[in-house]
């Protein structure tokens, strides 16, 4: 699916996609909340023009079952079918244009690394007290 991710994130509101896009949209949740935010997000900027073969690679591709389609999504195993695999591709390049995550928006600043992340410090905790190494 084609996806021009410069534009807001849920830039075409559920209610102006007709009738497939929104089950689709619905199909989007899955329960796995990286999924969920992945595929709806995905969703909501590609359905509005989206040909039918997209919509057709979508809907095969939410017909998976969650540890597979999170295999996918999330770059741990390439799908078999051309098809999906440009489908996962796009969904993990939009993501990764979103703010490179897809569970934070890309407006919410980044932590600065503490000190000891810089470094490599680490502190080790025990009942006798603790210790850098």
């Amino acid at each position: 699916m084609r996806v021009a991710p410069s534009h807001p994130v849920s830039a075409t509101p559920a209610a102006a996609l007709d009738a497939q896009a929104r089950r689709l949209l619905w199909r989007c949740r899955r329960g796995m909340k990286e999924l969920d935010v992945m595929l709806e997000r995905f969703a909501r900027d590609a359905l509005a023009h989206a040909s039918p073969q997209e919509r057709g690679a979508l809907e095969e591709l939410l017909a998976l079952p969650d540890p597979l389609l999170a295999q996918y999504l999330l770059g741990e195993n390439t799908p078999p079918a051309p098809q999906l695999a440009r489908l996962a591709g796009a969904i993990r390049t939009y993501v990764a244009m979103q703010g490179g995550s897809a569970l934070f928006s890309s407006q919410q600043p980044a932590l600065p690394p503490t000190h000891a992340e810089l470094s490599g410090e680490v502190t080790v905790y025990s009942a006798h007290g603790t210790a850098a190494l």
